[in-house]
């Protein structure tokens, strides 16, 4: 891409940020000014919690710095963290505190990894930018054999990809315009979506995640940007316009749930992470763009380790973040959101667009 073009994209996008969200970090009401309200009664949902840094993290096991890493994966089963460190052609792996293990990739087995997620009997699964394949590795890097989709008809292209505690892979395929997911002896067992309902189409999907009952997550660049299905993939609920309002989206690049049932989504043009009921009821926002501890730099993944922490990774900001859950004193819901003008939307729809076809 030329200069100019690159550099008109970058205004655009800094145009799109500043009328979404407006400039500056966000800072996160502290608890005494909350407004004060009777205790979270058992069973009426997750309480409020505040997303402290715990960590910056910049470099690898050897030394080399992060360069624009793109996906971030816990491992529940081993609590490590995966990054796939895209410029940098390699995947990162660390433990929970952020501290480095091992990398894998020099011997130029994948370019621009995307997401790097561990699936059944420890293999890593890495979803290629480049080539948009999937190579699978066996649990400390060595290369096993390209993912072959199995039960898929003509080329699938991979646009995101996860994995559960049960060994499970779940793919977005942008050929076929659905998910796919594949058992722990990579055997296609589901796939889910349909271009003639609203409710479960998919144009281009961000990000998956699954929870501990086995729910699917989906976020969606065009469509209803979070969208939930059960298991068996029917379409339980889903939230959230492509417009202005915190309960709403720019550009949904990440997704996952935490122990109590939060679901984060970080949003990489508004630079924040949101925080979300299981019911998808806007909780809080933190982050907001910039460099410091807290703030963001064009967000573009976030994983839950199923307790407390929370790992985000930032494209610009070159590094992994990771941030500790920490609870505060009952709050007043917000207050509902007022509608966007039809204008504002269509200006974020028609900006969003072109911001996409430049990543393409």
């Amino acid at each position: 891409m030329s200069a100019p073009g690159a550099a008109l994209r970058a205004a655009a996008v800094a145009g799109l940020a500043w009328l979404t969200l407006g400039a500056g970090p966000i800072a996160p009401i502290p608890a005494a000014e909350s407004p004060a309200t009777a205790p979270t009664k058992p069973g009426a949902g997750p309480v409020p919690v505040q997303l402290q840094p715990f960590r910056l993290v910049y470099r690898q096991i050897e030394g080399t710095y992060l360069k624009a890493p793109r996906g971030v994966f816990f491992d529940q089963a081993r609590g490590e963290v995966y990054v796939a460190d895209t410029m940098n052609d390699l995947v990162a792996v660390y433990d929970r505190d952020g501290l480095p293990l091992f990398a894998f990739g020099y011997n130029g087995e994948f370019k621009e990894p995307i997401k790097a997620v561990v699936g059944g009997g420890g293999r890593i699964y890495v979803l290629a930018g480049i080539g948009r394949k999937i190579k699978v590795f066996s649990y400390r890097g060595e290369f096993l054999h390209d993912f072959s989709f199995q039960g898929v008809e003509g080329k699938a292209v991979p646009l995101a990809l996860t994995a559960d505690g049960e060994g499970n892979v779940y793919i977005a395929d942008s050929t076929s315009g659905q998910i796919l997911v594949y058992d722990a002896e990579e055997r296609l067992k589901l796939r889910f979506g349909s271009e003639r309902d609203a409710d479960g189409r998919f144009r281009t999907v961000q990000a998956l995640g699954v929870d501990r009952k086995g729910q699917i997550y989906v976020a969606d660049a065009r469509e209803m940007p979070v969208q939930i299905f059960s298991p068996e993939g029917r379409f339980i609920r889903g939230w959230g316009e492509h417009s202005l309002g915190p309960q709403n989206f720019s550009l949904p690049a990440g997704l996952a749930v935490d122990a109590d049932g939060r679901i984060i989504v970080v949003d990489t043009i508004r630079q924040v992470v949101s925080l979300f009921t299981p019911e998808g009821a806007f909780l809080d926002r933190f982050g907001g763009l910039g460099f410091a501890p807290g703030a963001m730099s064009f967000p573009t993944d976030v994983a839950s380790d199923g307790e407390r922490r929370i790992y985000v990774v930032e494209r610009l900001g070159s590094r992994l973040q990771i941030l500790e859950e920490r609870p505060i004193a009952g709050r007043r819901a917000p207050p509902a959101p007022r509608p966007a003008p039809a204008a504002t939307r269509d200006e974020i729809q028609r900006s969003l667009g072109e911001f996409l076809k430049g990543k393409q």
